[in-house]
């Protein structure tokens, strides 16, 4: 066997030290590929587990307070008697409110004397026709016949949503449903209007309430229902409850 020269043994040694300083760079880059592939695998859990409670139709929490009776001025609709209370905080600018809207009235349908209805209005600053359209349904509601433009509201959304002139849109449904149309222009920009709908969404903000559309159902708030069926499931059983 050939000895190493000085110069052959200082190479060798050069080279393992390099071979040695990669073998550290790597186990170090394979601990932090674990590390963030750990922490990914954490957060994909988490983001899992809040999706899963936000939308689980079962779920309900208490509200921050106590959900304020029902007054003379809120619109309210079927058996004030019944087992079920719902309550909706909403926006009529709301697509999600929209969205909502035929599953109420078909809950309120297949459910007749068995639910009682409370609407309030909750109307958000981001929507710029928000309180417009409020003031609206309260008008329309001084003259008996709120739940009629409740209805055209929502089924018309898209229409005057983003409207510049949703007012004169309006006074054109208050026309159709056969009101008085000066005292509809009067209602609609009274301080009495917006007054109430004000306060009932600062009372709302005080319950917890912090976006549309909100429930209440028998004083609890709950998690929005996925589908007809949730929502029924809901009703009913608080129904079946002694």
């Amino acid at each position: 066997m050939e000895k190493l020269t000085k110069k052959e043994k200082k190479e060798l040694k050069k080279l393992e030290w390099e071979e040695e300083l990669k073998k550290e760079k790597r186990n170090k880059r394979l601990k932090q590929i674990g590390l963030w592939v750990g922490v990914a695998v954490i957060l994909i859990g988490a983001v899992y587990g809040l999706f899963l409670i936000a939308n689980s139709p079962k779920s309900t929490s208490t509200s921050s307070g106590k959900l304020p009776q029902v007054v003379s001025e809120d619109p309210v609709t079927g058996n004030p008697n019944a087992k079920a209370t719902l309550v909706e905080y909403s926006d009529f600018q709301c697509p999600a409110c929209a969205a909502y809207h035929p599953l109420i009235k078909q809950l309120l349908s297949e459910y007749n004397g068995k639910i009682y209805f409370v609407y309030r209005y909750f109307p958000l600053a981001t929507h710029q026709n928000a309180m417009i359209s409020s003031l609206a349904a309260y008008a329309a509601g001084l003259q008996n016949k709120f739940w009629e433009m409740h209805d055209m509201l929502f089924q018309t959304q898209n229409s005057w949503a983003s409207s510049s002139k949703a007012r004169e849109t309006f006074i054109d449904y208050a026309k159709k449903l056969d009101l008085d149309i000066d005292k509809f222009k009067t209602d609609l920009d009274s301080d009495k209007g917006k007054s109430f709908i004000n306060d009932t969404y600062g009372k709302g903000l005080a319950i917890g309430v912090n976006s549309t559309p909100t429930f209440f159902l028998n004083g609890v708030k709950i998690q929005n229902p996925r589908t007809y069926d949730d929502f029924k499931k809901l009703i009913q059983d608080e129904i079946n409850k002694k």
